[in-house]
């Protein structure tokens, strides 16, 4: 797995051709065989934790949050709990080696903190949490990225119809607007067109006591990514081919590219997948799911407004108060502007 990068992201398919080989027909209803699934939090424990003891004291989430996590930590023998802290270990070892490499090929790191609403059983907005992009969640993006990137260049080498995520260059004008408000807080750029000194800047940012309103200007500079039918390329991953494959089950974009490789790519697979797919065709479904993402998008950010308009209501009516951290953003004559790190 660690030979060559070329090797590396075609390793990613051994789920789906175990030999190296194209896949059989009688592989079409593999499905995937998880000996624990963990939270974000247990798996950090499993990656930085020695003591197995302190690993199995971190808590399950709530059922009434989650899916089932299977049997609990705590039920696990030390065997078991040893071999899943070496897959973890080593898995990361690889990961963190291909993210080293993607960054020094001018991959940017647009990570933004999430705010997480976790919620009572009744369903009222209980807990805020600030998630960072921990090496957890590391893990799992970078064999993300490996699979949609390998399945974006196979069919893109056999010519073959897709639909691909793209994200096109920045307006320069957009980039030097933001080195001059940069400059307003101190911050120095130089060429922003040089990928590398880029990344110096936005790590730079990162470390700012306003560095969740200076990354989200960063954001406004650069273009929206979308669907499209060509491969045109994704600027933030420095990728020329990528695609979204990995959540066919959340998207519907993936769906359609599980469709088209597994009827093109896999022995027998236009048995399983009658479906043939135009470059035309691709290009309206494409135009259609871009559309549909900026619609959702505005739907998940509306529905954290309610629940977080929910848990801050639920806090005045509280009799002893909760004190909540805050970075002053600006300064007007009737008053100024907070923003509460944590949400």
């Amino acid at each position: 797995l660690v030979e060559g990068e070329d090797r590396l992201t075609k390793s990613v398919f051994i789920e789906y051709a175990p030999t190296g080989k194209v896949l059989s027909s009688r592989f079409a209803n593999t499905v995937i065989c998880s000996d624990k699934r963990l939270t974000y939090e247990q798996a950090y424990a499993f990656l930085f934790e020695d003591d197995l003891e302190e690993i199995q004291s971190r808590p399950d989430p709530p059922a009434h949050q989650t899916g089932s996590t299977g049997r609990s930590l705590k039920e696990l023998r030390r065997k078991e709990l040893k071999k899943i802290q070496g897959t973890i270990r080593k898995l990361w070892d690889l990961a963190s080696r291909v993210r080293k490499h993607r960054v020094m090929k001018g991959s940017l790191e647009l990570d933004m903190p999430e705010t997480k609403i976790y919620v009572d059983k009744a369903g009222y907005a209980d807990t805020i949490v600030k998630v960072e992009q921990d090496e957890s969640h590391q893990l799992i993006e970078e064999f993300m990225l490996a699979a949609n990137e390998a399945v974006a260049r196979s069919l893109n080498e056999k010519n073959l119809p897709a639909i691909h995520r793209v994200h096109d260059e920045p307006d320069p004008d957009k980039l030097d607007e933001f080195s001059e408000y940069l400059d307003t807080f101190g911050i120095k750029t130089g060429n922003l067109d040089d990928r590398r000194n880029l990344n110096k800047v936005l790590k730079e940012v990162k470390k700012h006591p306003q560095a969740h309103t200076l990354r989200v200007s960063f954001l406004r500079s650069l273009k929206q990514a979308c669907y499209r039918a060509s491969a045109d390329g994704h600027y933030g991953l420095a990728k020329k081919h990528y695609t979204h494959f990995t959540s066919p089950i959340r998207r519907y974009s993936d769906l359609v590219v599980h469709r088209i490789f597994a009827r093109n790519l896999v022995r027998g697979g236009a048995r399983f997948n009658k479906k043939r797919y135009t470059a035309s065709e691709l290009a309206t479904v494409a135009q259609h799911l871009s559309l549909t993402e900026q619609n959702s998008t505005e739907a998940e950010r509306e529905s954290v407004k309610i629940k977080l308009l929910e848990f801050f209501e639920r806090e005045l009516q509280k009799p002893k108060r909760s004190k909540f951290a805050a970075v002053i953003m600006d300064v007007r004559n009737h008053g100024m502007f907070v923003e509460l790190t944590d949400s």
